[in-house]
């Protein structure tokens, strides 16, 4: 771990000039931290002892963990819903750190049931300001803070807790970041019951720490990196299937009596969003639905029906073409074709699991919408081929939304094999191969996942060899974005892309899945592919909330199988659900059955 941080380390520490807390009283580290240099053994025997005593049975109920020379100790007793408690403590030897600092979470607690408890082992540390320089985001996560004053009073914000509690500050669309130092010091000098001009008396230091945290049973110990327990090291298709479930339990979960979604929730308030977004309702439902035709669990279909009516009443009507679509937005007049489009996967994937035709109206309705927005090359309409208004500057539309209409209108030929279904989507994706991709590289083609499925849908269909192309170039695209084990700036960045967004990776390895499957039904090799897409599942299994992980926030059940946006932000919104959903969903099958997506005999 230590290799991938210690070169952002110097930028996260280096304070406006100082070395060290300016104004405040010079560091010292041996008094304040201790012999950082031995390795820690064990993390689990000292978890093990912190709880025998926290649980008042005595130190001595245990076998004492290994002799090591002492050094300052952060002990957290984690216990949603109610507030974390926190103390920190050095001694002669570390068992005596980690003794000490559990004797005074014992004090504080008479009922120890249901907390888990994470120790964190100072490593290395520096003098440093609260106010920080402008630094990496892969820097945020990766040092703590600690006060220490002279009479012994102290207190600390741990490493992960600047990720959790979010203290730092990040511009829309910034790379870079800071810590942020006002909430740092409310947050330090409450925790040293001191006030903020006592606070800046104190020494003070950014510090490192190898983090553990007890295992639900209590039976090991779970490392901990940028305040989130650390994923397996690969993939299998039992653990994605899994993942798959737990994301369908909490849609299902998260769905009202009426059938509308909790559209974002905010784990760390424990707070529902009031914002709402029609096309990522239906985008989520089509997920929920690619669950049930997996698993055959009557509540996603329940779920997903009342999703589905939800949405039949929410379409608007179109005159001109008598079919319908679904808007969350004036500002793109594209959106009315990707809307209709996730609908119409939605319903069709309804229709696929379930064998049901009893929305077929609903979507010929929508596909008849579709048609209407084609123009005689091909091309959906968009903001550009509407008329100009003085001035007005149109919203450039995101790329995606006519590999979604595509998609979907072979979604339903599948079902409903009108040759109509089959042109409109032929011909749009013609426009996409040979107009608005035809001069793209592999550094400036779109992550276009949609349209990489609907490539793989086309090709079957067709035997046209420009789709498998295409799909290709997309996928090498995205290959040469992805963070590896070379390239990544800390370990749980690996399989991700930019700044560690989960469906950023999630989409991209929705297209890793579908070309892949397209190379098994063309015997073509799958060029790496396949292992890419396993270190994109790998790093998106550690951004879902579950037993193991969710132990910081305030309602752990709730959050359960949802998938956090980020690295750095535990927001959790339906459609990073879905996407992780589908990619893993297809990624196990992948696994577990080599000739899947293959021509069948």
């Amino acid at each position: 771990m230590r290799s991938f941080t210690a070169a952002v380390l110097s930028c996260a520490v280096t304070v406006a000039g100082c070395a060290r807390g300016c104004g405040s009283p010079p560091p010292d580290l041996p008094r304040d931290f201790g012999d950082m240099t031995a390795q820690a053994p064990d993390a689990l025997s000292y978890l093990v002892m912190a709880r025998a005593i926290v649980e008042h049975r005595g130190r001595r109920a245990v076998p004492e963990p290994p002799r090591v020379a002492g050094r300052r100790a952060f002990l957290v007793a984690w216990r949603a819903p109610s507030e974390p408690l926190f103390a920190s403590a050095s001694g002669a030897t570390l068992a005596d750190a980690v003794a000490s600092a559990a004797d005074v979470l014992a004090a504080q607690m008479q009922d120890a049931r249901g907390m888990r408890l994470e120790v964190d082992f100072a490593v290395s540390a520096e003098g440093a300001a609260l106010e920080s320089e402008s630094t990496a985001m892969v820097s945020i996560g990766q040092s703590g803070v600690l006060a220490a004053g002279e009479s012994g009073k102290a207190a600390f914000v741990l490493p992960g807790e600047i990720v959790q509690r979010g203290l730092f500050r990040r511009p829309q669309g910034s790379q870079q970041s800071a810590l942020d130092a006002e909430k740092l010091e409310a947050l330090l000098a409450d925790r040293a019951a001191v006030s903020k001009e006592d606070l800046k008396r104190m020494r003070l230091y950014r510090f490192r720490a190898d983090a553990y945290v007890e295992s639900s049973d209590h039976e090991r110990a779970l490392a901990v990196y940028r305040g989130m327990v650390q994923p397996p090291a690969h993939v299998t298709a039992a653990l994605l299937f899994d993942g798959v479930r737990r994301g369908a339990d909490y849609l299902a979960r998260v769905l009202s009596e009426e059938g509308r979604y909790v559209y974002m929730y905010h784990p760390a308030e424990d707070r529902d969003d009031a914002g709402y977004g029609w096309l990522r309702h239906a985008g989520t439902t089509y997920a929920l639905l690619e669950a049930y035709e997996q698993f055959a669990v009557p509540l996603y279909l329940e779920k997903s029906e009342r999703a589905l009516a939800y949405l039949k009443r929410r379409m608007r009507n179109d005159r001109e073409s008598q079919g319908k679509y679904v808007l969350d937005t004036l500002d793109e007049e594209q959106q009315k074709v990707g809307g209709a489009g996730l609908a119409l996967l939605a319903f069709a994937e309804h229709a696929a699991a379930t064998g049901k035709r009893d929305n077929i109206d609903t979507m010929r309705a929508l596909a008849r919408f579709i048609a209407a927005q084609q123009f005689a090359d091909g091309h959906l309409r968009s903001n550009a081929d509407l008329p100009e208004e003085s001035g007005k500057k149109r919203k450039r539309e995101p790329i995606y939304y006519p590999g979604e209409a595509i998609l979907a209108l072979m979604r339903l030929y599948a079902i409903d094999p009108q040759h109509a279904y089959l042109e409109t989507a032929r011909r749009a994706a013609d426009w996409i191969v040979h107009t608005r991709d035809a001069n793209t590289t592999e550094d400036t083609q779109e992550h276009d996942h949609w349209m990489a499925y609907a490539c793989n849908d086309l090709y079957r269909a067709t035997s046209d060899p420009a789709y498998v192309s295409h799909a290709q170039k997309i996928a090498r695209a995205i290959l040469k974005k992805q963070k590896n084990s070379a390239n990544a700036p800390a370990p749980d960045w690996i399989g991700a892309f930019y700044q560690g967004e989960s469906t950023l990776a999630a989409t991209r390895l929705e297209a890793y899945d579908s070309v892949i499957r397209l190379t098994r039904f063309t015997g073509l090799p799958d060029s790496g592919l396949l292992g890419a897409a396993q270190n994109a599942g790998t790093f998106l299994v550690g951004q879902q909330f579950g037993t193991e992980n969710a132990y910081w926030l305030r309602n752990p059940s709730k959050v359960a199988g949802g998938v956090r946006e980020s690295l750095f932000v535990s927001d959790v919104r339906i459609d990073y659900v879905q996407h992780a959903m589908s990619a893993w969903l297809h990624l196990a099958r992948i696994l577990e059955d080599p000739a899947y997506g293959a021509r069948r005999p």
